[in-house]
């Protein structure tokens, strides 16, 4: 058996992908933790690496990653010896954002969460780039070139 190295492996998807069609990652994240910002960062700046277009979509307990002091408390649901492994090797998450922002990767608040919790666009974090609603993300996970994860 032949081991298959991660750069194999990458190639083996995104050749995949464009056989399909698929040029656009659309990801949903719905609860607030470091444990789901982190993936969706990195999958959504891969992406765009790789050319596809990112799109990822706050509802629920992941708005809290879209206001400063959610942010904050983020780190939270790791123990104290983890947050240091994950501080040492990774950016903060206000900085991965932001980068993620300069790559290209669009970041949407849910509005009837933001209605749900009382919050309004000035709670929101600058990277945001618009406030929409359920219809508009079925209008974006929905398009025959898109990938669609809930993390």
């Amino acid at each position: 058996m032949t081991a298959v190295t991660g750069a194999s492996r990458t190639n083996e998807t995104v050749e995949q992908a464009a056989k399909q069609g698929k040029r656009s990652l659309i990801l949903v994240v719905s609860k607030g933790g470091a444990d789901m910002a982190y993936p969706s960062l990195i999958l959504a700046t891969t992406a765009r690496a790789l050319g596809m277009d990112a799109h990822i979509y706050f509802t629920f307990w992941g708005m809290q990653l879209l206001t400063a002091e959610g942010r904050k408390h983020a780190m939270d649901v790791f123990p104290a010896p983890l947050q240091e492994k994950v501080s040492a090797k990774f950016p903060s998450l206000e900085q991965f954002m932001q980068q993620a922002k300069a790559a290209g990767v669009r970041i949407h608040a849910c509005s009837p969460t933001m209605d749900m919790f009382g919050l309004t666009k000035e709670n929101l974090v600058g990277e945001v780039d618009d406030i929409i609603g359920a219809s508009t993300y079925l209008e974006l996970a929905s398009r025959p070139d898109a990938l669609t994860l809930f993390i």
